[in-house]
C-alpha cells in the first residue's frame, strides 16, 4: 500500500511540477508571488501544435501521449514550449497580484490545469547567434539549461501538397538526429522556423512526423497576438550542463528512478525497494 501511495505521489508531482515552479512563497507572509522572468523578445506570430509521442517504442500504445505546444516567434528569438504551462504563467501573475496565499493559488492553478499533460521542455532559437538554448528537468529533480549550435537539417524538397490549418503546404523530407521525417511547410508564411529544433525551409513548418510516427507535430492554430505577448525565460536556479550530460541523466532516471531519487536527496525515507523502470524513447537517437 505504501508503495502504491508513493508511486501516485511521484506521478502527481511530475504532472504538476510546472505549476509549482511558477509560484514561489514569501516565507513570512505565505503569500504567493509569481516567479521572475527575463524578457527576450516580443511575439509577432504564435503557432499552436498538437504533439503526439510514443513513449514506449518496444510496446506501442493504442493511445499516444498528447501535448499541446506553442511556438512564439519574435524578430530575434523563438520559443517552443508547453501551451498550458504558458497559460499557467499568466494565471500565476494574476493570482500573485491578488496577494492570496500559496495554498489558494495552487488550488486555483491545479483546477485550471483541468488534467492536461504538461511538458517541461523549452527550446529557444536565437536567430542572430545561430544558437539553440534548451531548458528542461529531470522528474522530481532540478531544472537544467544547455546550449548548442542551431544545426540546419538537410532538407529534400518533394512533390506533393497538403492543406494544414488553412494553408497550402509543400512537402520536404530529411534525416535528422537519427530519425527520418516528412515535413509540410507553408510558403505563404515566409518564416524559416518550426516546432522543436526544426527549421531551414522556405516557410513555416506546420506539420512534421518521423517515419515510425513516434513523434508528430501538427499545427492547430496560428494567430498574431492582439496584445503584447512576451517571449521570456523563467529566472530559475538552472544547472548549466551540456546536452549529452542531460540526456544521460534523463536516461539513467528512466532506467532506475529509485536510484536517481535517492541520489537527489529529495526523499530520504519511505522509498519502495524497487521502482520499475520507465519507457524511454528520446526524440534524438544520434547527434
Amino acid at each position: 500500500m505504501k508503495k502504491t501511495y508513493f508511486i501516485l505521489f511521484i506521478c502527481y508531482i511530475s504532472i504538476n511540477f510546472s505549476l509549482f515552479s511558477q509560484i514561489s512563497v514569501d516565507n513570512t507572509q505565505h503569500i504567493a508571488r509569481a516567479s521572475k522572468h527575463k524578457i527576450l523578445d516580443t511575439t509577432i506570430i504564435a503557432t499552436k501544435y498538437r504533439m503526439l509521442i510514443e513513449n514506449d517504442a518496444q510496446h506501442p500504445q493504442n493511445r499516444k501521449k498528447e501535448y499541446f505546444m506553442i511556438l512564439q516567434i519574435g524578430k530575434q528569438i523563438s520559443k517552443f514550449s508547453d501551451y498550458f504551462s504558458l497559460k499557467s504563467d499568466s494565471l500565476s501573475t494574476i493570482l500573485a497580484a491578488q496577494k492570496i496565499t500559496i495554498n489558494e493559488a495552487m488550488n486555483k492553478m491545479i483546477a485550471a490545469s483541468n488534467g492536461t499533460n504538461r511538458y517541461s521542455l523549452n527550446i529557444f532559437k536565437n536567430y542572430p547567434t545561430n544558437k539553440i538554448t534548451t531548458t528542461d528537468r529531470i522528474p522530481l529533480g532540478d531544472t537544467y539549461k544547455f546550449s548548442e549550435n542551431k544545426v540546419k537539417p538537410l532538407w529534400k524538397i518533394e512533390t506533393g501538397s497538403l492543406t494544414v490549418c488553412g494553408y497550402q503546404c509543400k512537402k520536404a523530407t530529411t534525416t535528422f538526429r537519427g530519425r527520418k521525417y516528412t515535413a509540410w511547410y507553408a510558403p505563404k508564411i515566409p518564416i524559416s522556423d518550426g516546432p522543436w529544433k526544426f527549421w531551414g525551409l522556405p516557410g513555416l513548418i506546420l506539420k512534421i512526423s518521423d517515419d515510425k510516427e513516434h513523434y508528430s507535430f501538427e499545427c492547430v492554430s496560428i494567430e498574431k497576438p492582439k496584445y503584447t505577448s512576451e517571449i521570456y525565460m523563467l529566472d530559475l536556479n538552472y544547472i548549466n550542463t551540456t546536452k549529452v550530460k542531460f540526456n544521460d541523466a534523463l536516461k539513467k532516471f528512466n532506467e532506475n528512478p529509485g536510484a536517481s531519487i535517492q541520489a537527489s536527496g529529495r526523499i530520504k525515507s519511505g522509498l519502495p525497494d524497487k521502482i520499475k523502470s520507465r519507457p524511454y524513447n528520446p526524440i534524438e537517437l544520434s547527434e
